[in-house]
């Protein structure tokens, strides 16, 4: 019951009701936060709310957090204190939570306690593959960082200085001028074949 009460509360089913969201009005109609929500209608949250208790006092609605925690990575945001902040001040947060404001303790418990790492690995997989379904994201290919190029840093051994140099700052300057001239090159070359 209380399950189906979470659900029924974060994607408004049930009872009519007229809301005024103001806050509502100064975001765009293409925000992303728009997509978050209709796209996690359709996730499966048993294993969330299977955490959640019904005992003592609710709290916040778990959807709602997780919401508020992946959208708030999808911008590139993963300081609770700064998730927090932005549920008081960014209108986007303030829509998702309802204008609710939770604080850096209840972040915290929700991350620790209900979001355990098999309930967030599953969430995420379902949240993945419900955006491939729609078309607005493919799985081809997998960047770790952000980029597509290879880091050989470590891999020369140029950069490894030995003991017996008295004064190595010259003989290190040519050789990163050197390495830095080669990857240069290197880069350019990809770009022009692309």
């Amino acid at each position: 019951m209380l399950n189906n009460k979470y659900y029924n509360e974060f994607f408004e089913l049930g009872q009519q009701k007229i809301n005024f969201s103001f806050f509502e009005l100064g975001l765009p109609d293409d925000d992303p936060v728009y997509t978050l929500k209709k796209v996690m209608e359709d996730l499966d949250f048993s294993g969330l709310l299977a955490n959640c208790s019904d005992k003592g006092r609710t709290g916040y609605n778990p959807i709602m957090m997780y919401a508020v925690v992946t959208y708030a990575n999808m911008r590139g945001v993963r300081a609770v204190d700064r998730i927090v902040e932005l549920c008081e001040r960014d209108l986007a947060f303030i829509w998702l939570t309802k204008g609710q404001k939770p604080k850096r303790d209840a972040f915290y418990e929700f991350k620790n306690k209900k979001l355990t790492s098999d309930v967030l690995d599953e969430l995420n997989y379902q949240f993945l593959r419900r955006l491939q379904k729609e078309g607005r994201i493919t799985l081809k290919s997998l960047f770790i960082d952000g980029t597509k190029i290879e880091a050989n840093a470590v891999k020369r051994s140029e950069f490894l200085l030995q003991a017996n140099f008295p004064n190595p700052a010259p003989q290190y300057l040519s050789t990163m001028r050197r390495i830095a001239s080669r990857y240069c090159g290197t880069i350019l070359k990809k770009l022009s074949l692309q």
